[in-house]
C-alpha cells in the first residue's frame, strides 16, 4: 500500500513538472559596484495552458537597479510553449544581496491558475580597489587649445558646398513640381464574387484536408464565404457566428438553395473545428461545391429584387 501511494505521488510530481516549468539564472554571481548581470528567464507551459509573466519593473528589490530588459520570446514545439526574456542589472551597493523570487502564473483550460516560484538568487556586489598608500590628486586644470585657422578653412569649404548641394535640391524640387503630371487611371476593381471564386479554386488545389489538416481546409472555405457575403451582401459576417450569419441570411433576399449551401459549408466548417469531426473524402469535395454554388447564386444579377444600379456595381 505503502509503496502503491509513493507511485501515486511520484506521477503526480513527474505530471506536474511536465505541465510547466520555470527557472531564472544569472550569468554572473559576483560582480563589481556598476557591473552589468543578465537574467535569463525561462518558462515551459504545457499544451491548453496560458502563461502569466512576472511584471519587471525599473528595480528588483532594494538593491538592484533594471538597464534594459527584452521582450519574451516565443518557441512551441510538440503542444508546449517556451518563453524567454533576458533582463539587464546591476547595483551600485557593495555585499551580498538577494533578488526577488519571480512568480510564474500557469493558468489551465479549465481557469485553475497554478504558481511556480524561481529560486533566489543571490549576487556578491564588491567595489573596486582603491590604494590608500597614495595621496589624493586635485582635479586638473583646463588646458588652453592653440587656434588653428586650417579647421576655419575645412569647415567653411564644407559649409559652402553643403548649400550649394542644398540649393540644387531646392531648385530641382521645384522644377520637378510645376509638372504637371497626368493622374494614372484607376485599374478596375476585381468583383467580390470572382475573388471569391479564385480563393475557392486556391483553397482546392492547395488540398489540405489531403494532408490530414482538415480544419484549415473548412476554416478557410467558411472564411472565404464569410468575407464574399461581407462585402456582396453588406452583412457583418467575418465578426459573427456561424449561427448568426445564417439568421442574417434567411432574411436577405438569397434564395432558399443558396441559403441551405452556406449553412452546410458553416456547419461542416463548425463540426471539424470545435468537434474533431473527420469528413469523408466525398464531404470535403462536395463542401467546396456548395461553397462555389452560393456564390455564383448570390452574384450581381442573380439576387431577386435587386436594384440594377447595385447589380451594375
Amino acid at each position: 500500500m505503502r509503496n502503491a501511494l509513493l507511485f501515486a505521488l511520484f506521477l503526480l510530481v513527474s505530471f506536474s513538472l511536465n505541465a510547466q516549468q520555470a527557472s531564472v539564472k544569472a550569468d554572473k554571481y559576483r560582480i563589481k559596484i556598476g557591473e552589468q548581470v543578465e537574467l535569463k528567464l525561462n518558462a515551459t507551459a504545457g499544451p491548453e495552458q496560458d502563461l502569466i509573466w512576472p511584471p519587471i519593473a525599473d528595480t528588483l528589490g532594494q538593491w538592484f537597479d533594471v538597464l534594459r530588459k527584452d521582450t519574451i520570446d516565443t518557441v512551441r514545439n510538440a503542444g508546449r510553449t517556451n518563453f524567454t526574456q533576458s533582463v539587464w542589472i546591476t547595483s551600485f551597493d557593495s555585499g551580498m544581496h538577494n533578488l526577488p523570487v519571480f512568480d510564474f502564473q500557469f493558468i489551465t483550460a479549465q481557469g485553475d491558475t497554478e504558481s511556480v516560484l524561481s529560486d533566489m538568487l543571490s549576487i556578491d556586489i564588491y567595489p573596486v580597489a582603491v590604494d590608500t598608500t597614495k595621496s589624493i590628486k586635485d582635479i586638473r586644470g583646463i588646458e588652453d587649445v592653440p587656434f588653428d585657422y586650417t579647421d576655419i578653412i575645412i569647415y567653411s569649404i564644407l559649409g559652402a558646398l553643403a548649400a550649394l548641394l542644398i540649393a540644387y535640391g531646392v531648385y530641382r524640387w521645384r522644377k520637378s513640381k510645376n509638372k504637371q503630371l497626368a493622374p494614372e487611371p484607376e485599374k478596375p476593381k476585381t468583383p467580390a464574387w470572382q475573388r471569391a471564386l479564385e480563393e475557392l479554386e486556391r483553397i482546392e488545389k492547395e488540398g489540405a484536408w489531403k494532408s490530414g489538416n482538415d480544419k484549415r481546409y473548412h476554416s478557410a472555405i467558411a472564411d472565404t464565404l464569410r468575407a464574399y457575403i461581407e462585402e456582396q451582401l453588406s452583412l457583418p459576417a467575418l465578426e459573427s457566428t456561424s449561427d448568426e450569419t445564417l439568421s442574417m441570411l434567411r432574411k436577405s433576399a438569397i434564395s432558399v438553395d443558396s441559403l441551405e449551401a452556406a449553412r452546410n459549408v458553416f456547419v461542416l466548417a463548425d463540426l471539424v473545428k470545435f468537434a474533431k469531426e473527420k469528413p469523408l473524402p466525398a464531404e470535403h469535395e462536395r463542401s467546396m461545391q456548395l461553397a462555389r454554388s452560393f456564390v455564383l447564386q448570390t452574384k450581381p444579377g442573380d439576387l431577386p429584387n435587386q436594384p440594377e444600379k447595385e447589380a451594375a456595381s
